[in-house]
């Protein structure tokens, strides 16, 4: 088990003990300061096998189990404000789409506060902690030496700084050319050089090493004979790879067994798998919720759509989704019948810039078009797309084929993730922004720094802007 592992065991561990604690001292400060007396906490341990797994996936989510994001007593108080919003989010909507009356709203409310408060007094003496062993020094700590030039070993003492929780000290490092005494002297003072890599040998009977790390680009041969010498010592071995800087995306790495590892650059951010799973499960329920809304709008408009338009009340669309993807969109119709062909006449009076078309006062729009576009309810049947997952309830605008094939090769990065019912750009307002290049920007923004949080804010900011009204 390595070292990371561990800590978010013992992490996970610490929280749920913590968690317990404060559900135990939710019952004394119900029963002192609001004079409402509950059974026994043993009555409702069962709650805690909700509780405790939601907070950790809150928690591992926003990063409070990994060593780096305790650099900082402000960014880690950031973190749980964030990760304790969308946990007790969690919990209280399962409390009351289950329309469970066994648990007191009082009690809830009373133990997401005193969570909140005893969480952090656990994460500041965690933070505490961790800067304790990043400055501590013996015999327990990890003694590291490294196989690189001066310039990644003072890079690699940063590492060591950032991840505490590694337990590291640098003892210092090795070239893997052969140096005299004049370049000694441009070493780092910080990291100490000892020679070069065939000193290897000699280095490791001088000092205590418990690690060794090849910084790379470094041969295959020599790489395969350090690593013989650290395996016949019983030394770990670890080797850093230096990918080129990438301001799109992350690297990922994949081990294929025999020895073989694939590097991925991939768009989305880490910790990919669990926040999708968890906007998946959003999307679904708010699909759900958009369609039982639909269905009541449909059958109240249908007859007066299709008198107006002299078409189907359901408007159906081929629009471009993830990567290209072709997929068929659901709209109530706004428009008249030959919408399309008069489309061409229109051109000009875009008020849009790029490879989109905007016009307010369309004269394609029917009356009864122009009300349902006012509240955006003429959106309802995308929550269908969304339950069939083409797209999803936060995303970016989903084009048509036709205005694809105008895109220059930096637009198709919007394509990169699924499109979406909301966004950035439609709480940007009608006519705010009227340039395609400052969509994708928008676009991009939201990719770069999509997290679940950013996801909910969108949405509350897009159920206040629904209820304002001004679509068009």
């Amino acid at each position: 088990m390595d070292r990371r592992t561990l800590l978010r065991q013992l992490m996970g561990v610490c929280d749920a003990l913590t968690l317990a604690a404060a559900f135990a001292a939710t019952f004394w400060v119900c029963a002192h300061l609001f004079s409402r007396h509950f059974r026994s906490s043993a009555d409702y341990a069962w709650l805690l096998w909700v509780i405790v797994p939601t907070w950790i996936v809150a928690l591992r989510s926003f990063g409070l189990y990994e060593s780096p994001s305790y650099g900082s007593r402000r960014g880690v108080v950031a973190r749980l404000v964030k990760a304790q919003a969308f946990a007790a989010l969690m919990l209280l909507s399962t409390m009351y789409l289950t329309r469970s009356t066994i648990v007191s709203r009082l009690l809830l409310q009373t133990f997401v506060g005193m969570s909140f408060v005893v969480l952090t007094i656990q994460k500041m003496a965690v933070r505490t902690t961790l800067d304790w062993l990043q400055h501590r020094s013996g015999t327990h700590v990890t003694k590291v030496l490294l196989i690189c030039s001066a310039s990644r070993a003072d890079a690699y003492s940063r590492v060591l700084k950032e991840r505490a929780s590694w337990h590291g000290e640098l003892v210092g490092f090795l070239t893997p050319e052969v140096i005299n005494g004049s370049e000694l002297k441009l070493c780092n003072p910080k990291a100490l050089c000892l020679g070069s890599a065939m000193d290897l040998p000699q280095v490791l009977l001088k000092h205590v090493v418990d690690e060794v790390v090849v910084v790379q680009p470094f041969g295959r041969a020599e790489t395969e004979l350090i690593a013989a010498l650290c395996a016949e010592r019983g030394l770990r071995l670890r080797i850093m790879v230096e990918l080129p800087k990438s301001e799109i995306g992350s690297y990922r790495a994949y081990d294929l067994g025999r020895g073989l590892y694939l590097l991925s650059l991939e768009e989305i951010i880490p910790q990919q798998a669990l926040q999708l799973a968890f906007k998946r499960a959003l999307d679904v329920a708010g699909a759900l919720v958009g369609i039982a809304l639909c269905i009541p709008v449909y059958l109240w408009y249908r007859r007066t759509l299709s008198r107006e338009t002299a078409a189907s009340p359901l408007f159906a669309q081929t629009r471009v989704g993830r990567n290209g993807r072709r997929f068929t969109l659901y709209k109530l119709r706004t428009m008249y019948k030959d919408a399309e062909q008069r489309l061409r006449d229109l051109v000009d009076r875009n008020q849009m810039r790029g490879h989109m078309f905007k016009m307010k006062d369309d004269p394609r729009i029917t009356p009864t078009g122009k009300q349902l576009r006012e509240r955006h309810i003429d959106e309802l049947p995308q929550f269908w797309n969304v339950l069939k997952g083409d797209m999803s309830l936060v995303g970016t605008r989903p084009p048509t084929p036709v205005e694809v094939e105008h895109y220059d090769p930096y637009h198709h990065r919007r394509l990169s993730i699924k499109p979406g019912i909301t966004g950035l750009w439609q709480l940007a307002g009608n006519g705010e922004v009227n340039d395609f290049d400052e969509i994708v920007k928008l676009d991009c923004e939201y990719i770069d720094n999509w997290s679940l949080w950013l996801d909910l804010k969108i949405l509350a900011r897009t159920v206040v802007k629904v209820a304002a009204g001004g679509g068009w």
